[in-house]
């Protein structure tokens, strides 16, 4: 609620303004007419008490419904709207009774009078008590108890006691004190509550009001019900309309401390001053009674004796609750002491001058110096000289003024002459006695520091190699060309290691590793050390220059190319190393973007000419690799808009040439150029690394058709090298077979002497295909490694002669015939490939091969005419 400026936020609200002013009025009205008499009839002196409760019930309301106040507070208003409603209606009820509607509308009123009474101070007593502890709780039950007895004898003496002024003593007359008495302790109490209530919900400050109201209305109450003294008017009508507005005031507050957002809590103290205001109270009592003699003597006198005793008793418990802190302290500075002394971090303090005052016991363990002994020196003649600007200027800065404070890291010379790293927390307390100096608090980050130095070094570096990676090495080539003047030359060489797959593939990739550190060591050894060597990933590496000419770095690459080409010995085997160079002269002011690029085509083009050695880079070579990116492009489309089929070639038995099988061979049905063999798109498959979703889908589509076979029919797939190394292969052909429903034992994976004495993630996977019942063979065999322990470390099903080694008429058949015999040692199947002829089908029968392909018996043909093929019974 925006309040006028110079305005309390209490009279900002205009119904609190109305609400006090009629309060006012009432009460002047009423002092006035117990001067002067009467001023007009009296239900007109009920008529303040109806508005002002009005008011007070619209503050409530507010309350109640205000969706930022607690569900409690809300609540506890809503029964002060009930609770006040029923005074409205005492007020109504005198009023008809004394225009004359009857007497017994008295009696009426006091009942709905003590109903509304009730419902207002029911919620009080139920607000629970914010003290802890026995010793407090019986604290405050004696502080309660002094309190008691104070207002009891204040509530005897000025309102019980006037039913006996006459000295007569009747039932109706001990009723009555009875009722006077009880009605008052239940407001003291109330009030005393309110004040002890620990309930933060509520605005501090707006309980003590309603604790207020509460004990206004209960002993106001009482007192006009039951003195016997005669006023010129009737004393409810300004008791109540008195404590409605005090009710009005707590709901203002409550509405205040809620919009402010906060309610302001109550600052804890250690005594209660309850006791000393009812001791106050008593020889208030005692002085009166010596000086007016008003009878009550021994009462009085009886009670002040009590609350001496109550007042000695709480102040021995607060004695011993004194003394249970005074020990509680004492144990906290001493595991205070204790934890400081035990702390791995070093605390210090230091005059403003920087001397030490202070020095921890951890300073023999950081710095290795006795703390006693660094007692009036200071630390910066162990800083280290790097560090000495940076922590002058902090600790002056610290030292400015009270409650300054910085962080900072610095290095300190340890005993034995090392520097240690040490992060510090400083803060100015020299306005604190007990300090008085500047504290810092140091603890060792030097092992931190290492690490991140390490991690520094490798998110920038190769692990395997140590040389930089691809982020430092195109940050070098960029901070190079910006250096650089437009007449100085900046050379990039990008290598890639020509078939060095083969040796990940045949040796494993212990021995790849091996061989990428010896090629990483020849090539440092080769440069200046102010060149720049990396390893971009994989079997790519990169070279900057930066500053020789061209004649100088053709040198240099030559040294590089002989250096590779000498024989190295990788776990037991000799090996050398030939590469592709591709290389790009630059000048300061070009994009390193740029080069980077250029120098790739280059090396692209020195590996297309397959020969080795370097290439630098012409104008017009991004046309050729702007068609091999195009090919890449076009054979991805391919891939993911279905272009791509499958045909199938059929093996068949010998010599009766009956269909056991087909092999599955990929076709691309290109939307222009029509259907293109293998030949023109496997090279590109396999260098943009498209031959792992293209080798996925060819599977696919190959047990899909196969299951649609008769159930003795077997499909066989080519599987690629990059196919065999990828991690969960296996996986992708027991998707493929569940898929299709096509049982493992029917497919037969083809792959390369090559690829078969691979170790690694091939191997792996090679032994995860015969775990899925998955039938191998060895496809071209004869054209690579072929030996007998292939074939013993690498078991297969079956091996197919490569077609070369099919004999022609009149050629020799001795290495198809050697074939034959170690398929038949080995007990697998041998499969002649490219037969073409009916001479060569019968050769390759009489040498003993059970199975064969070729275009005699068929040409691949498409699934359709495949499916029509194999319902056949007939021989092809």
């Amino acid at each position: 609620m925006p309040t006028t400026p110079g305005r309390l936020p209490l009279f900002a609200d205009r119904a609190f303004r109305a609400v006090t002013a009629l309060t006012v009025v009432n009460a002047v009205l009423f002092v006035t007419q117990q001067v002067t008499g009467p001023l007009w009839p009296s239900p007109v002196n009920w008529l303040p008490m109806i508005g002002i409760i009005a008011l007070t019930q619209w503050l409530s309301r507010r309350v109640h419904t205000d969706p930022a106040s607690p569900p409690v507070v809300r609540r506890f208003w809503w029964s002060v709207q009930v609770g006040t409603s029923f005074f409205t209606a005492v007020a109504v009820l005198r009023i008809a009774s004394e225009l004359g509607a009857g007497d017994w509308l008295v009696p009426v009123s006091v009942v709905l009078h003590l109903i509304g009474g009730f419902l207002l101070t029911w919620p009080l007593l139920g607000l629970p008590l914010s003290v802890r502890g026995r010793a407090r709780k019986l604290g405050m039950w004696l502080d309660l108890g002094t309190l008691t007895a104070a207002a009891g004898l204040l509530i005897w003496h000025f309102a019980a006691s006037y039913q006996f002024t006459d000295g007569r003593v009747t039932a109706s007359r001990v009723l009555a004190a009875i009722v006077v008495m009880a009605a008052g302790l239940n407001g003291v109490y109330l009030a005393a509550k309110v004040v002890l209530s620990g309930v933060d919900s509520f605005a501090r400050r707006g309980l003590y009001w309603i604790g207020a109201s509460a004990l206004i209305g209960g002993l106001g109450s009482a007192i006009s019900f039951l003195d016997p003294r005669e006023t010129a008017i009737e004393l409810l009508t300004l008791v109540l309309p008195l404590a409605a507005y005090v009710a009005a005031v707590g709901a203002r507050m409550q509405m205040v401390d809620t919009a402010a957002g906060g309610r302001p809590q109550r600052a804890p103290r250690g005594y209660s001053r309850m006791p000393y205001v009812a001791i106050a109270a008593v020889d208030s009592m005692v002085l009166y009674d010596n000086v007016r003699g008003s009878g009550n003597g021994m009462l009085i006198d009886g009670v002040a004796v009590t609350l001496t005793v109550l007042v000695v008793v709480r102040q021995l418990i607060a004695f011993r609750q004194n003394d249970a802190l005074l020990n509680r302290i004492g144990v906290q500075e001493e595991r205070f002491r204790r934890l400081v002394q035990n702390s791995t971090d070093m605390v210090t303090i230091a005059a403003p001058g920087g001397r030490l005052t202070y020095a921890s016991p951890a300073a023999r363990g950081v710095l290795g110096s006795d703390p006693d002994d660094m007692i009036g020196t200071t630390l910066m003649t162990r800083v280290h000289p790097d560090d000495q600007a940076l922590v002058a200027e902090r600790f002056t800065a610290v030292s400015a003024a009270p409650g300054n404070t910085a962080t900072y890291q610095m290095r300190l010379r340890h005993t034995d002459g090392t520097y240690r790293w040490l992060e510090v927390i400083s803060a100015n307390l020299t306005g604190e006695p007990s300090v008085g100096g500047v504290v810092s608090n140091a603890r060792d980050i030097t092992e931190t520091r290492h690490v991140q130095a390490r991690l520094s070094y490798e998110a920038s570096h190769d692990v395997l190699t140590g040389l930089a990676n691809r982020a430092l090495f195109g940050e070098r080539v960029t901070a190079a060309v910006t250096r650089a003047r437009p007449d100085q030359t900046i050379s990039i060489v990008l290598v890639d290691l020509d078939d060095f797959k083969l040796v990940n593939d045949t040796l494993g990739h212990a021995s790849g590793d091996a061989l990428l550190v010896h090629v990483a060591e020849r090539m440092r050894a080769c440069v200046r050390p102010v060149d720049t060597v990396a390893r971009l990933g994989g079997d790519e590496f990169a070279i900057l220059f930066d500053g020789p000419d061209r004649t100088d770095v053709d040198q240099v690459l030559t040294r590089i190319v002989a250096s590779l080409l000498e024989t190295v010995i990788i776990d037991g085997e000799p090996m050398t190393v030939r590469a592709s160079f591709g290389v790009v002269d630059g000048h300061g002011g070009d994009n390193a973007g740029d080069l980077l690029r250029q120098a790739d085509i280059a090396m692209y083009e020195a590996k297309e000419r397959g020969e080795g050695g370097f290439e630098r880079y012409r104008p017009g070579m991004e046309a050729r690799g702007a068609e091999r990116n195009r090919r890449a492009a076009a054979l991805r489309t391919g891939i993911l808009e279905d272009q791509m089929v499958v045909f199938f070639q059929p093996v068949v038995t010998l010599p009766d040439g009956r269909i056991t099988g087909a092999e599955a061979l990929v076709r691309w049905q290109h939307p222009v150029d029509g259907l293109v063999g293998p030949g023109a798109f496997i090279e590109t498959a396999e260098q943009s690394g498209l031959i792992v979703p293209l080798g996925a889908w060819v599977l696919n589509a190959a047990t899909r058709e196969a299951a649609s076979w008769p159930a003795s029919l077997t499909v066989s797939v080519n599987v690629s090298a990059r196919q065999l190394r990828e991690a969960g292969f296996p996986d992708v052909v027991a998707a493929a077979l569940r898929d299709s429903g096509l049982p493992a034992h029917r497919l037969t994976v083809e792959i390369t002497e090559s690829v078969a004495v691979g170790g690694g993630a091939t191997a792996e996977n090679l032994q995860g295909l015969r775990d899925l019942g998955v039938r191998l063979s060895l496809d071209d065999f004869g054209t690579g490694a072929s030996t007998l322990s292939l074939l013993a470390t690498c078991p297969v099903h079956q091996i197919k002669l490569d077609r070369s080694f099919v004999p022609d008429s009149g050629g020799s058949d001795a290495i198809a015939d050697a074939v034959a015999q170690m398929a038949r040692a080995f007990a697998v199947q041998a499969v002649a490939e490219g037969v073409e002829t009916a001479e060569q089908a019968g050769r390759m029968a009489a040498l003993g091969y059970d199975r064969a392909q070729g275009f005699y018996f068929a040409r691949p043909m498409c699934a359709a005419d495949m499916h029509t093929a194999v319902q056949a019974p007939a021989a092809l």
